[in-house]
């Protein structure tokens, strides 16, 4: 599987505090079944990443894993925080793009249709597609199912995360992210995954009940084929 949102990198933000943690987080994710993983640290108003640092923690913590035997293939991008994704220099946005060519956005439980529409059309510009981090948790989303259809219509990615399918943020969002997922809307599965201690990778459980409800082709799609979209540039 392909993990396209998890906050392994230590030190950075409300991820992993310590290396030792973020090898531990590492391990569970080797464990589910994951054997690549794109990093995505906040850059938000609350945690201003700096992606230099980022690439220093990437950069540190890949020969560690190998040495402990885990088994992930790293790389870096960042969840961008819808403020910041409207209001910070473009080329600081862009250099945390995947590739220059998928931007992750997070999306928040006031984040608004107009909002999402003034990030669109800054990325556009820039030839970059959005991706939308955890809707279901977005209550605009989650009072009208189909209000991201319009954004999925002109390029933009969905990605639920494991944890809302799990019922971890609530019945309103698991309800949300599981419409998501059974209509075809959800285009990926992330993790979100934050340690080994709250907020733990829980793919493997998300993977397994996707498996019982639609069967393991959709599973593929949402952890391995539309990941590689992201990745490799692979068509889609």
């Amino acid at each position: 599987m392909i993990d396209t949102h998890c906050h392994l990198l230590p030190a950075l933000d409300d991820g992993p505090r310590h290396q030792a943690d973020a090898v531990l987080l590492a391990r569970e994710l080797s464990a589910q079944g994951v054997r690549r993983v794109l990093c995505t640290p906040h850059y938000s108003r609350l945690f201003p990443t700096s992606h230099a640092e980022a690439e220093e923690r990437l950069r540190a913590l890949q020969p560690v894993l190998r040495g402990e035997g885990v088994e992930l293939e790293l790389s870096l991008a960042a969840e961008i925080g819808p403020g910041l994704a409207v209001s910070a220099p473009l080329e600081e946005l862009l250099v945390r793009t995947i590739d220059r060519r998928f931007a992750l956005i997070e999306l928040l439980g006031d984040t608004s249709p107009a909002a999402i529409v003034s990030i669109g059309e800054r990325f556009v510009e820039a030839g970059v597609r959005l991706v939308l981090a955890h809707p279901e948790r977005c209550r605009a989303v989650q009072r009208h199912l189909n209000v991201l259809d319009p954004f999925r219509a002109d390029g933009a990615l969905l990605q639920v995360v494991a944890p809302s399918l799990l019922g971890r943020w609530g019945p309103e969002v698991e309800a949300t992210a599981w419409h998501l997922v059974d209509t075809g809307r959800a285009d990926l599965l992330g993790s979100d995954a934050h340690s080994t201690r709250r907020r733990r990778p829980h793919v493997s459980d998300a993977c397994g009940l996707i498996e019982e409800r639609l069967g393991d082709a959709v599973v593929s799609e949402l952890t391995e084929q539309r990941p590689r979209v992201l990745l490799d540039g692979d068509a889609y």
